[in-house]
């Protein structure tokens, strides 16, 4: 019987570390899957939001899907890192300094300055969107009490082209910054008839009353829900972060042709590819085009991918 009970304390210790060591290759993969963990100290950060900010208007848009260009990035990282014993033997031109092995691992840390301004960017959207939501009740009923303290004053200045003048400004225009304005406007004309529109029938003064409450309340949701200059800034920054990794995944690719055009190295430079009709007219991100596009490694396609775009970002303008 003794023996039977070391074979199973055997088996046991077996599983464990079959168990130990499927948990390992697990987490081996997930890292491989992505970027590989990574902190970006201060002092650097700060380097490179100054190289970022340089950039000015000469930044591009960042089109979206963090994640996965994220992974990409560092896949061209880690084949730079392997190849580096070549790649800092490319000869480029005069005008252009040499690759370096700093400047090889230096993508690593752009590409964790990306993922940091990305997520410095959607908080100030979130907050942003947040704003915009809670707007929208108070807005509603300031409007309401807007048409109703119209036909007041419509009814009193119906003989007073000065009068009519006034309630034609308040309806000319449109728009929550508008509305806003609407409300001051009206508050002035109902203290300058105050007692007329104490005495009116149908609860005027009582409209008039509220809309005074929801005047500031307006006015500062109005300021919430407008894009901030720091969220601004937090989008520009992130643009130029994505700007930076572009660039030096393009003179890695450069180097990379070089030495290893026409062979299976090449795939692990691949420039990310970009759904035809999306940026680029389909054609390579951040390229001039002539490239085909890559066929993904590992079986990855775009679609199924979700949480990596960015609703509301496009199209806003600073």
């Amino acid at each position: 019987m003794a023996p039977k009970a070391t074979t199973a304390a055997s088996s046991r210790t077996k599983n464990a570390q079959n168990t130990r060591a499927s948990s390992d290759a697990g987490g081996a993969h997930r890292s491989s899957g992505g970027a590989p963990e990574f902190t970006l100290s201060a002092e650097r950060e700060a380097e490179l939001l100054r190289e970022a900010e340089s950039l000015g208007d000469n930044a591009s848009l960042f089109p979206g899907k963090l994640a996965r260009r994220v992974i990409w990035a560092s896949r061209i990282q880690l084949a730079a890192e392997r190849d580096a014993a070549d790649l800092v033997r490319t000869p480029f031109p005069d005008d252009e300094p040499p690759l370096t092995r700093e400047e090889i691992r230096g993508l690593r840390e752009k590409i964790e300055l990306l993922r940091v301004v990305q997520s410095r960017w959607q908080a100030a959207q979130q907050r942003q969107e947040r704003a915009v939501a809670a707007f929208q009740k108070p807005a509603a009923e300031a409007a309401q009490i807007k048409q109703s303290l119209l036909r007041f004053f419509d009814l009193r200045f119906k003989k007073s082209p000065e009068g009519q003048k006034r309630l034609m400004a308040i309806r000319a225009g449109s728009g929550d910054a508008d509305l806003v304005q609407d409300a001051s406007d009206l508050l002035l004309l109902c203290s300058e008839h105050a007692e007329a529109v104490q005495k009116a029938p149908r609860d005027e003064a009582a409209a008039a009353d509220r809309l005074r409450e929801l005047s500031p309340v307006l006015a500062r949701m109005l300021a919430d829900k407008t894009l901030s200059l720091e969220a601004v800034r937090s989008r520009k920054l992130r643009d130029a972060a994505y700007t930076l990794v572009v660039n030096a995944e393009r003179k890695l690719r450069a180097a990379a042709e070089y030495w290893y055009a026409g062979t299976d190295k090449m795939k692990d430079y691949a420039p990310f590819p970009v759904s035809r009709g999306a940026y680029g007219g389909g054609e390579e991100e951040g390229e001039d085009g002539g490239e085909p596009e890559e066929a993904e490694p590992d079986g990855e396609s775009e679609a199924g991918e979700s949480g990596d775009d960015e609703p509301g970002d496009e199209g806003q303008s600073p």
